[in-house]
């Protein structure tokens, strides 16, 4: 049954991931205390395949969904993806301060934001034409262009975490759920 969240600024995300990993399984390759590799992956294909692969204070995601994050927090880090979180209810700003990179590692211009901030700030713009912006800079062209005053600052409100990244919440976040309901199946 798939979950409504209200507020997800990322639906499409979590659809997506959703479609594309209904058929997944867990493997466990290793599991030894806080010493983890699990591997999740539609049997007999490698497409939307991760590895979770945990050990004291840290838990790192690789595969086929992204370019790979490591996360550094508590002890066990699966607890730490899972306590709390409703199915598919992602923390992106609290989590992505996790990264051993750091949040703005995951963060990108993004379209959508720019016009959200267009539109707040300066509703005179043409947004179709802010529509069609792609990169930060093209967006400063367009404001440059327009005599429309910006600053460094306003840089940030423009970005947003990638789409990649977000996806790859989805899979921690999965499967952290799928492996502690796997323990409590084998506690009699």
């Amino acid at each position: 049954m798939a979950t409504t969240l209200h507020s997800d600024p990322y639906t499409k995300q979590r659809e997506l991931f959703i479609s594309e990993t209904g058929e997944h399984e867990m493997r466990v390759l290793h599991d030894d205390g806080l010493y983890r590799h699990l591997r999740f992956q539609k049997p007999g294909t490698g497409i939307w395949h991760w590895d979770l692969i945990t050990w004291p204070g840290s838990l790192a995601i690789r595969g086929d969904i992204g370019e790979g994050h490591i996360f550094t927090r508590v002890d066990d880090m699966l607890k730490f993806f899972d306590h709390g979180q409703a199915e598919h209810a992602i923390n992106a700003g609290y989590w992505a301060e996790k990264l051993d990179l750091g949040r703005d590692s995951v963060k990108s211009f993004s379209t959508d934001r720019f016009v959200e901030w267009c539109t707040e700030s300066y509703p005179d713009v043409d947004m179709d034409s802010a529509r069609d912006v792609d990169f930060e800079q093209d967006a400063t062209e367009l404001l440059d262009d327009n005599s429309i005053e910006w600053d460094f600052e306003d840089l940030e409100s423009w970005r947003d975490y990638e789409h990649h990244f977000i996806i790859a919440l989805h899979a921690i976040l999965w499967g952290a759920k799928r492996y502690h309901e796997s323990r409590k199946e084998e506690t009699p």
